[in-house]
């Protein structure tokens, strides 16, 4: 027996030893891959000359962390004796991987974002649909796997024929025990002061390994979503009293008695970084900006979610996430909803997508929140033709919405449009046209061509969906209570297809709310979130048109922000898919996967190097955590048969008992001074702390478009009294700004460091 085992372990030595001297095979052949994603990265517009090294340390950085996994893979070599017949064998297992690596790669291409535990909260029949809808054929990926895989097969024939140095069980276990150690201790990836945006971040690193990490925390439970922390009760751990403030009201006129219809519409994809006044990419959406200027414009908006699987949760119910999505249950727990209040109160309310509604479940979401008439892909049909795997296209989803509104008016309702068309694999009818508005529409913004050609399937769909949402609303004028309608459009969230600035923008949405009853347009920098539209609706409706809501609640939302300038009240949690919650906002604090950072105007983040901070920003993520771990397990989140009470008692939209704020000077209101031969940047600096400020230094920091900084001017040191507001001047050398674009931030900074100490302006545009 002690002979036998003996012997298996000489056999498994001499496999592993096998595997270990054949590894650089491997390496040469995932270098092939590399450069394939660099030549794909170097196309949409990334730096190679400053990305790829870094690229190559992020993959050297894998070996290291990961290599045990292909040294394992040669396991099932130990029962086999011929080198012709291991070199057959090992080829094979690592082909397998090789072709792994090129799917994620494919993945990530498609979708915009590498590929996480994210594989796992979602069905087979998700995953094919999504897959199917996002296939293309990309022939740089179809050049690179055959001459990887050949590079590969070549290597280990040569290293079979050619004797390459031997590695012994000795050597192939202590590789096994540095591989582990190197796992244990090092970092998950390299980021230098090179990678400045999320698309270069989610080029340099290994997407095989961003795949395993992300897999094996889940599996260890690191990414199990939980949530807020108010409830005294531990069954019912959001329970709190209501006390959402009206602060929509006064922005309103009264039309009669009866209470306004509400019409939402989920734009799917829709991101400020290319909607909106001083869009980072141009705003391709003209009707939306249109509308916009005549609505309450929320421009620091925040979308809880980077996927659709939470939006409808999110925004009708201000509901926590749960461990992977609340609609990934059976059924979503008791709750008390915006949908089934409204109802209660005779409000009718239907639903309309063009798209498969047994994907994220929504159809049985719909059905809990209170839904009455739900609408998908199978209640189309003719004259309507699919356009995609997904559905129907957006022109012919308004079309049939509008014409059951038109049959069904009568009771208040609440109507919910959910558009699909910009979405992988962005077809839809007329597609051509539409691809070339995109050329004439970037020449219109005075726009490079090159970045936007490459993307013109994706810009075309915006256009496209912006002009279906034209078409909506000239068709909503006709609709019987129109006069009486408020009317929500917002993004579920930001579609990953385009490269990202910052991971926040993700998440960063417009809100429009649009109604004839508007006492006027309206643009609000202060940030809020889909959590807090539910409830800040229920408070005007209650309190106007006595709407009867809970006396508890458990949303996670407090009400809408209308501040005009930019101030953060919130906090809350941003799951960026089904399985990764590793981002908390809490006032101008912004932790993003345990880093940190203060949150300004137009989402714009400076890092934060405050341990004190750090570590309150993490103490409230916990409590988030744990609350939402009990959340999402329970069967409820409010006790039964909850009171129904009248608006009133003592209702201020306060700020989070949280994190306080990373900093209490803001900046607001950044105007432009021409004058002959001079060029004069004024600000208004407040401090908003009931105590002085620290000493600070204006800052103004002029980049061109593409966000490469210039230079700085800085004025003199001063300090601030408590609530106390002042007026800076700044004089930039206009001898070194010739005729172009720019973008202007000024920032409150540390006279010693130079870093933020306070919340700036940032992204003003400057045209000279």
């Amino acid at each position: 027996m002690v002979g036998r085992w003996r012997a298996a372990g000489i056999a498994i030595g001499a496999a592993l030893g096998f595997g270990l001297a054949s590894l650089p095979a491997l390496v040469a052949a995932m270098l092939v891959l590399r450069i394939a994603e660099g030549i794909h990265a170097g196309a949409a517009g990334l730096p190679q000359s400053t990305l790829f090294g870094a690229a190559i340390a992020n993959d050297a950085l894998a070996l290291l962390r990961h290599g045990v996994i292909a040294l394992l893979a040669a396991l099932p070599l130990a029962p086999v004796a011929s080198t012709r017949s291991r070199v057959a064998l090992l080829g094979a297992i690592w082909s397998l991987l090789l072709c792994a690596h090129a799917a994620l790669l494919q993945y990530a291409w498609v979708a915009g974002v590498p590929l996480g535990a994210d594989l796992f909260a979602y069905s087979g029949r998700e995953i094919g649909a999504t897959a199917l809808a996002g296939a293309t054929f990309n022939v740089v990926l179809a050049i690179a796997l055959p001459l990887a895989l050949a590079v590969l097969w070549l290597l280990l024939v040569l290293r079979a024929r050619l004797g390459w140095p031997r590695a012994g069980a000795r050597a192939a276990l202590a590789a096994l025990a540095v591989g582990v150690f190197c796992f244990a201790l090092l970092p998950e990836r390299f980021a230098p002061r090179t990678v400045r945006t999320e698309a270069e971040l989610d080029f340099v690193i290994s997407k095989s390994a961003h795949f395993t990490d992300r897999s094996l925390a889940w599996l260890r439970g690191d990414t199990v979503a939980r949530a807020p922390w108010q409830g005294q009760d531990a069954r019912y751990p959001f329970l709190r009293p209501e006390s959402t403030p009206d602060t929509l009201g006064p922005l309103f006129n009264r039309s009669g008695d009866a209470p306004p219809n509400l019409v939402f519409i989920i734009v799917e994809g829709l991101g400020r970084s290319f909607s909106g006044p001083d869009a980072r990419l141009g705003s391709f959406t003209p009707f939306l900006d249109t509308l916009a200027s005549r609505s309450l414009y929320f421009e620091n908006f925040l979308a809880p979610q980077g996927r659709t699987f939470g939006v409808l949760t999110t925004l009708f119910g201000s509901l926590p996430f749960g461990e992977h999505g609340l609609s990934a249950r059976a059924s979503l727990p008791r709750h008390a909803s915006l949908t089934g209040i409204l109802k209660e109160h005779g409000y009718r309310t239907r639903f309309y997508s063009g798209s498969n509604l047994a994907f994220d479940n929504e159809a049985a979401v719909l059905r809990d929140l209170g839904v009455d008439t739900v609408v998908g892909e199978r209640d189309v049909g003719p004259p309507f033709v699919r356009a995609n795997d997904w559905g129907y296209a957006d022109h012919d989803l308004v079309q049939l919405a509008l014409a059951r509104e038109r049959a069904a008016a009568g009771a208040p309702h609440v109507s919910i449009v959910q558009t699909t068309s910009m979405h992988s694999p962005f077809t839809f009818p007329g597609q051509d046209t539409w691809r070339a508005r995109v050329d004439r529409r970037v020449e219109e913004l005075g726009l490079p061509a090159a970045p936007y050609a490459r993307q013109r399937a994706v810009f075309a769909s915006i256009l496209y969906t912006d002009d279906a949402l034209r078409q909506f609303f000239d068709g909503a004028r006709d609709l019987p209570g129109y006069d009486n309608t408020i009317f929500i459009v917002t993004g579920d969230h930001r579609l990953p297809e385009l490269p990202m600035a910052t991971r926040i923008e993700r998440f960063h949405v417009p809100l429009i709310v649009y109604s004839p009853l508007l006492k006027g347009p309206r643009r609000i920098k202060s940030v809020s979130s889909q959590f807090d539209l539910a409830p800040a609706l229920l408070a005007y409706l209650s309190n106007h048109y006595g709407i009867r809501t809970p006396a508890q609640v458990a949303w996670m939302g407090t009400g809408l922000d209308t501040e005009p300038s930019f101030r953060n009240l919130h906090a809350l949690p941003l799951k960026q898919n089904k399985t990764e919650l590793s981002d908390f906002v809490s006032g101008t604090a912004y932790l993003a996967q345990d880093r940190l950072y203060a949150l300004g105007d137009g989402m714009a983040l400076d890092r934060i190097e405050d341990a004190a901070l750090l570590a309150r920003a993490r103490t409230q993520f916990d409590a988030f955590r744990r609350a939402n771990a009990v959340a999402g397990a329970a069967s409820a989140l409010v006790p039964p048969d909850l009171p129904r009470v009248a608006y009133g008692g003592d209702r201020r939209l306060r700020g989070a008992p949280l994190v306080r704020e990373a900093n209490d000077v803001a900046v607001s209101g950044v105007r432009v001074r021409p004058g002959a031969g001079a060029l004069t940047i004024e600000a208004t600096v407040t401090n908003h702390a009931g105590t002085p400020s620290r000493p600070f230094a204006p800052l103004l920091v002029v980049t061109n478009e593409q966000g490469v900084e210039l230079f700085e001017v800085a004025s003199a040191v001063q300090t601030l009294a408590p609530g106390a507001s002042a007026t800076v001047s700044l004089r930039p050398d206009a001898g070194r700004m010739p005729a172009g674009r720019y973008r202007l931030a000024v920032v409150p900074s540390d006279p010693e460091t130079g870093r933020p100490v306070g919340v700036g302006q940032y992204h003003v545009a400057l045209t000279l």
